[in-house]
């Protein structure tokens, strides 16, 4: 009985992994040896969760909330390392207000719409979160201004087009790719 319910629950248990590492991110050092193993652990929860799910047949809407919370968590949390250890230009901080901006307007009109929240599973999403997880790598490969412009670039891209999508898909489909997908199985006009 036990074992059947941890099962069902297991792609959900290790997202909710993440908010706890989130949580441990923000209450170490930022860049300690505590902070690396959050962070690491975060990453491989949120590498193992969908796969998991989908093995495993146990996909559900709630778990994909559940996911996208997650993923927000653990980017405030890398936000919240990087704003105490890094002096950021003005220049990101307006970036980062602008698609905080569209991306709550995008979730406020989906939850209007939807009456849930409608984070999109798309792939500049996908790919934006990657970059995230990315970022302390960026920032010594490309330094502060490069790796500003290419994770403010990708963020702003993927809360436009999740946006665009939010307000063009008459249904809410959690799993879309992208707006070309939109227009290929003709689920709006773009």
């Amino acid at each position: 009985m036990w074992g059947g319910l941890l099962i069902k629950q297991l792609a959900n248990l290790i997202t909710s992994t993440r908010f706890l590492l989130a949580a441990g991110m923000v209450l170490t050092a930022p860049f300690s040896a505590a902070f690396w193993a959050c962070y690491l652990g975060g990453g491989v929860s949120d590498l193992l969760d969908g796969p998991i799910a989908r093995r495993l047949n146990i996909q559900s809407t709630a778990g994909a909330k559940l996911d996208s919370a997650a993923d927000l968590a653990f980017a405030a949390a890398i936000s919240v390392a990087a704003v105490r250890s890094v002096p950021l230009p003005i220049w990101i901080w307006v970036c980062a207000a602008c698609i905080t901006a569209v991306r709550l307007a995008g979730h406020s009109i989906g939850f209007a719409k939807y009456r849930t929240f409608s984070a999109l599973h798309t792939y500049a999403n996908k790919a934006t979160g990657a970059l995230i997880f990315a970022s302390p790598l960026l920032y010594a490969a490309l330094g502060l201004t490069g790796s500003g412009i290419v994770l403010c670039a990708a963020a702003l891209f993927s809360s436009v087009e999740e946006l665009v999508i939010t307000v063009s898909a008459p249904t809410l489909n959690r799993d879309c790719k992208g707006i070309y997908q939109m227009k290929h199985h003709g689920e709006a006009r773009i």
